[in-house]
């Protein structure tokens, strides 16, 4: 098993996406007269939390492995996750058994 660790940039990026994320559903029920606004807008907050624990899992999950299936020659790997997919670019320690995310991206 390998340890998996994470570039500062990544994480700034999935949080950068989720908190977008969440800004389009909260402007999308701001004063939308719905009586249960603060319920459905805490529900898509909860839901970007969760969301971004499900692709870091995800990514720690397959790199992880002894090997990694469906990487190119260069360490990129695109990963399915619900209606997205995420591309991932990595380098990787044998010795010690070490990989580095280095560049993320959702589409």
């Amino acid at each position: 098993m390998y340890k998996v660790f994470y570039e500062e940039w990544v994480m700034d990026y999935l949080s950068l996406y989720f908190k977008i994320y969440r800004q389009y559903f909260e402007e999308l029920y701001e004063d939308s007269w719905i009586w249960s606004e603060d319920i459905i807008v805490n529900s898509y907050i909860q839901e970007s939390k969760q969301r971004k624990k499900e692709i870091i899992e995800l990514i720690k999950k397959i790199l992880s492995q002894k090997i990694v299936y469906w990487k190119t020659y260069n360490n990129t790997v695109v990963l399915k996750w619900k209606t997205k997919y995420i591309f991932i670019d990595f380098k990787e320690n044998i010795t010690i058994k070490e990989r580095y995310v280095i560049k993320i991206e959702i589409r």
